[in-house]
C-alpha cells in the first residue's frame, strides 16, 4: 500500500515540496480480540523522494475498540534516497470485548493518510484440545527489554526466530525466574507444553532451562505439578491428574548458561 504527496509547487523553476511515500508491513492483518495476539504487529515507513529532508509527524489513530502501541511517529527523512526508508513498528490490539468484523488503522502524515485493514476474528475455541493458553494474558517476575512480554504465548515455537518471539528475564545470574499465563476461566487441566531456546546457534544444552518447576493455581492456592531438573532438550512435555486451574507458571531455579531463563512458548491443555 503505497501512497505519495503531488510534487507540484507553483508555476515554473522554484524549490519544490518533498514528496514522502507512505508505507505498512504487512499491508492488512487479522487478530483475535485478546491481550498477546502479537499479529498485529506493523512496521510503517515514510520515504522521502525530495530534494530536502524534512521533519515528518505521522499520526496514527484506529478504529473504536483497537488499541495502539503508539499514536504519533515523528522522525527525519533524509533527502532524495528512495531507497532508504525510515520505519516503525506499532502494534495493534482488540479489547476482548471487541465484535469482530473489519477495522482499520490509519496513518497521516505529509497531507496524506494511509489505511491498513484490522479483521477481527472470532478468539480461539477451548476445546479439549485447544491451547488454552494462546493469545490469554502473559505475567513475569522480569521481561528483557529484547523480548515481550507476550513472545511466550503467541503460538511461535521456533527457536530459530528468537529475535522475533520467546521471553527472558532481565536478571542475569539471579533466580528464580516467574513466567507464567492467565486462562480465561478456570479449566480441568492436566497437560503443560514448556518450550525453551534450542536452536542451531544456541541449544537448550548450554541455553535452556535446567531446573524449574511447573505450577498451577488451584482454587485453594499454588500447586506443583511437577519438578524438572537437568534439562537440557528444547521441549518437556509434562502430564498430571486433572485438576481445575486458572493460571500456570514456571518457576525457573537454574538455566544452563546459570544466567538467562529463555522462554519460547508456554502452552496448557485440558488433555
Amino acid at each position: 500500500m503505497l501512497l505519495a504527496t503531488s510534487t507540484a509547487q507553483g508555476v515554473g523553476p522554484g524549490p519544490s515540496r518533498a514528496s514522502i511515500l507512505l508505507d505498512a508491513d504487512p499491508g492488512a492483518v487479522t487478530i483475535a480480540p485478546l491481550p498477546c495476539d502479537r499479529r498485529g504487529e506493523v512496521a510503517l515507513s515514510m520515504t522521502n523522494t525530495g530534494s530536502e529532508g524534512e521533519f515528518v509527524d505521522a499520526l496514527l489513530t484506529a478504529s473504536p475498540g483497537l488499541e495502539l502501541s503508539r499514536e504519533l511517529w515523528s522522525t527525519y527523512l533524509p533527502p532524495a534516497d528512495p531507497t532508504q526508508a525510515v520505519s516503525a513498528p506499532v502494534t495493534v490490539t482488540a479489547a476482548e470485548a471487541t465484535t469482530p468484523g473489519e477495522y482499520e488503522l490509519q496513518m497521516a502524515a505529509a497531507e496524506q493518510t494511509l489505511s491498513i485493514p484490522v479483521t477481527i476474528e472470532e478468539p480461539p475455541g477451548d476445546g479439549p484440545d485447544a491451547n488454552l493458553a494462546l493469545y490469554r494474558q502473559a505475567f513475569a517476575s522480569t521481561t528483557h527489554p529484547n523480548t515481550t512480554l507476550c513472545g511466550g504465548v503467541d503460538g511461535n515455537r521456533d527457536s530459530e526466530q528468537w529475535a522475533a518471539s520467546g521471553i527472558h528475564d532481565r536478571t542475569p545470574e539471579e533466580f528464580p525466574d516467574v513466567f507464567g499465563v492467565e486462562l480465561s476461566d478456570a479449566y480441568e487441566i492436566s497437560r503443560v507444553e514448556v518450550y525453551t531456546l534450542d536452536s542451531a546457534t544456541y541449544p537448550a544444552a548450554e541455553m535452556g532451562i535446567r531446573d524449574f518447576d511447573v505450577e498451577v493455581r488451584t482454587p485453594e492456592g499454588w500447586h506443583t505439578t511437577a519438578s524438572v531438573h537437568d534439562n537440557e532438550e528444547g521441549h518437556v512435555s509434562i502430564t498430571f491428574p486433572h485438576v481445575l486451574a486458572d493460571q500456570v507458571r514456571v518457576v525457573v531455579h537454574d538455566s544452563n548458561d546459570h544466567k538467562y531463563s529463555r522462554i519460547i512458548e508456554l502452552e496448557v491443555y485440558q488433555h
